[in-house]
């Protein structure tokens, strides 16, 4: 009870926050699995779209996890949407045990995901530091607020990075929390930001402290290598 009490605080919360134009559109479902190869699992959907289009949504790629597994292989294909009406009418038109044999045989199925949209942004996947974080209701707006802060002040800096702020819905054990993505264009980016973060000089330093007390604790740490795979118009 406590859980759904929480989610529900932090949904009104959110809603405080974008009163006047409300949050951004759409939503994401994603499709975990653990892939024997994910290369060419990769490549298999690549060369065949239909097992994508059938996700439904207005695009569609994939996330591999690079380094934080929480198993080998693990990676999923995320379909996007405009609207949560059209993510979740669709979300049962894909029957992934009814895969051909082929596709069955590259990936062990862990779970699917409902995913909002909690601040502007602009989809461009690449080199990306993901976590889940768990912030008190009271702190939710000032949170987000400050992860766009912190975004325009790294931008205003001359760095190529975008920090994006997704809510689960329907999520499982996570539900509680906030996925972070911060995105970089490739790992020589990321990991040029890294250097300028541990050297302890950059101007959005203070912004990016701010951003980190209003956190209440740390779920999940990992990096991900992100690509669109289909655009349907």
């Amino acid at each position: 009870m406590k859980i759904i009490l929480n989610v529900l605080a932090v949904i009104f919360a959110a809603s405080t926050l974008w009163s006047q134009e409300g949050p951004p559109e759409g939503g994401f479902q994603t499709f975990h699995v653990q892939a024997e190869d994910p290369y060419e699992y990769i490549e298999f959907l690549k060369d065949n779209p239909e097992f994508l289009k059938a996700g439904g949504g207005d695009v569609a790629g994939y996330c591999m996890t690079v380094s934080g597994h929480d198993y080998p292989g693990e990676m999923f294909i995320w379909n996007g949407f405009s609207s949560l009406e059209d993510m979740m009418a669709g979300a049962t038109n894909y029957n992934p045990y009814g895969a051909p044999t082929a596709l069955k045989k590259m990936r062990t199925i862990k779970y699917s995901s409902f995913w909002k949209t909690m601040t502007p942004f602009e989809l461009t996947p690449g080199f990306e530091r993901v976590t889940r974080v768990s912030v008190k209701p009271e702190n939710v707006l000032a949170f987000l607020q400050s992860t766009q802060v912190l975004e325009a002040a790294m931008k205003a800096a001359g760095d190529d990075f975008q920090l994006d702020v997704f809510q689960p819905i329907g999520g499982g054990p996570e539900g509680n929390t906030f996925m972070v993505r911060g995105i970089a264009k490739d790992g020589q980016t990321m990991g040029a930001i890294f250097d300028k973060g541990y050297s302890g000089s950059v101007p959005w330093g203070q912004a990016f402290a701010n951003m980190q007390s209003l956190v209440d604790s740390f779920e999940r740490d990992s990096i991900e290598q992100c690509e669109i795979l289909l655009e349907n118009g």
